[in-house]
């Protein structure tokens, strides 16, 4: 129940080796990751030395209308594709509207257009040494400050890509899988900062080269054997089809770990897990069920809070043996996103956006159990719903250990005001929500279900230990300002945001 909290982007891209227009691939890609991404949307192809755009706010359209005006509009054997969330710059409509991606940037006769999911740590410091370069910044996301670096990078080196991209990851710190179409020589090129913070595969079928956030986009399109773009690694693929790879830097990966427990689909596999989302969900469960062995055995019944926590729910049901109910429905139709609205409205629209079978829940004593929990707002409406209908225990046990720490790499947790774990224990967290316990996963059940190295995932929000020195000091710095006690407004502002 992680408070429908959002990630920066859905990427995906496509390359023809033939002369076929790309966007029915392109569109049912991008829709197959709108989960990452519902602020905006935007599509870019590349015809005849020419960008073709067409983007909007809001979710990707499905009217066929206005699909089939887009296709008329898109024509192309290669482009790229976004659908965001803003994670960097404002969340008015005008701020918004500047930060649609993909990005198209000009200088010295040269023009590329990027698409690209996470969040530049330094792009304050950034933005400040290029703009005496390049220039005024059009908008105030880091999409910009990236897209314009790359830029300066090109032109710095001889529009030489692989010494380009070797200068891009020595500068700018943070997450991301990058992809972009260069008008000059007509090329796509992929890229993934030197940690691998955010997932990134790829794959080919017959004449058909596609890139994306996750393997589902690449299901869709009828591409089931991936690779994955590997951290500091940049891909072309030419005008001709050719593709060449270059290992351009290497340092330890740091994969989030938030992306198996919320972010990324059930069916989708990433990187060196080789097993799809939901049995590492399902494992998380056991994970947990074994920790709190005397707990569950006073348990009558399991519930999920839809819909993440449904696969770990049916882990702990197999692993347990407790009965599961799905008596908890969410109304898919109740569209406006808790996490971005406002207080008063995101509490109304939190209430109406769960329905509880009350009679299947009466007298029993349940097992909560949910994604993560961040704000805490959600988990507190909906348990008080759960006492109301007459439970006459819940306990929560959440899949992710106790978030702490605010997330510099993409996901919009970037406060540590905002986040109930780092202002009180478990203990606390369970009187104030309502709850008679929470039961946080640990660390060693959390890798262990993963299945891949501590030192080789990022668990910032849990540990404070971050994988780049910026993000570090940043972290630490403002963690030394912040104090239950003094909730002042600077501890409000996400901290990359900050004028160091």
């Amino acid at each position: 129940m992680s408070e429908d909290l959002s990630e920066a982007c859905g990427i995906f891209g496509a390359i023809s080796t033939t002369k076929r227009d790309i966007f029915h691939q392109m569109y049912w890609g991008l829709l197959s990751l709108n989960h990452r991404g519902q602020q905006s949307y935007g599509f870019l192809t590349l015809q005849n030395r020419h960008f073709n755009k067409r983007e909007d706010l809001n979710l990707i359209p499905t009217d066929p209308r206005e699909v089939q005006k887009l296709a008329s509009s898109l024509r192309g054997r290669m482009g790229i594709s976004n659908a965001r969330y803003a994670t960097s710059g404002g969340t008015g409509s005008r701020h918004l509207q500047g930060g649609k991606q993909p990005l198209v940037v000009s200088s010295s006769g040269r023009k590329i257009a990027l698409s690209y999911n996470g969040n530049i740590v330094n792009a304050h410091k950034l933005r400040t040494t290029l703009r005496k370069k390049l220039g005024r910044f059009k908008t105030d996301a880091d999409t910009e400050v990236l897209a314009k670096q790359i830029l300066l990078s090109l032109e710095q080196n001889s529009g030489d890509y692989k010494r380009a991209i070797a200068e891009v990851f020595d500068l700018v710190e943070g997450a991301y899988s990058a992809m972009l179409l260069d008008l000059q020589d007509e090329s796509f090129y992929a890229f993934r900062d030197v940690r691998g913070i955010r997932p990134y595969c790829f794959g080919r079928k017959n004449d058909l080269y596609a890139f994306a956030s996750e393997t589902p986009a690449l299901d869709i399109n009828g591409i089931t054997d991936y690779d994955y773009v590997s951290p500091g690694e940049l891909v072309r693929v030419d005008s001709k089809g050719r593709i060449s790879r270059a290992q351009i830097r290497k340092s330890r990966p740091a994969m989030c770990a938030f992306e198996f427990a919320y972010f990324s689909r059930p069916d989708s596999i990433l990187n060196e897990s080789r097993k799809p989302v939901y049995k590492i969900r399902e494992e998380f469960a056991r994970a947990l069920s074994r920790t709190y062995k005397k707990k569950m055995k006073a348990i009558d019944l399991i519930l999920s809070m839809p819909e993440t926590a449904d696969d770990s729910a049916y882990g702990l049901h197999e692993e347990t043996g407790i009965p599961w109910e799905r008596a908890v429905r969410k109304n898919r139709y109740v569209t406006r996103r808790a996490f971005i609205s406002g207080k008063k409205e995101r509490d109304d629209v939190i209430d109406k956006k769960v329905n509880i079978v009350s009679r299947l829940v009466r007298g029993k004593r349940l097992a909560v159990i949910e994604d993560s929990i961040v704000r805490g707002d959600t988990s507190k409406a909906n348990i008080a719903k759960l006492n109301s209908a007459g439970a006459k225990s819940v306990d929560l046990f959440v899949t992710f250990p106790r978030i702490t720490n605010p997330c510099l790499y993409g996901v919009d947790m970037a406060t540590y005001d905002e986040l109930i774990g780092a202002r009180m224990e478990p203990e606390q967290i369970a009187k104030w929500i309502g709850a008679d316990s929470v039961n946080f996963q640990t660390i060693e059940g959390l890798v262990e279900s993963i299945g891949i190295k501590q030192d080789r995932l990022c668990l910032a929000c849990v540990t404070g230990k971050y994988p780049s020195r910026m993000a570090q000091e940043m972290a630490d710095r403002i963690r030394n300002q912040y104090s239950s006690e003094l909730k002042s407004a600077a501890c409000e502002k996400r901290v990359y945001e900050r004028d160091f």
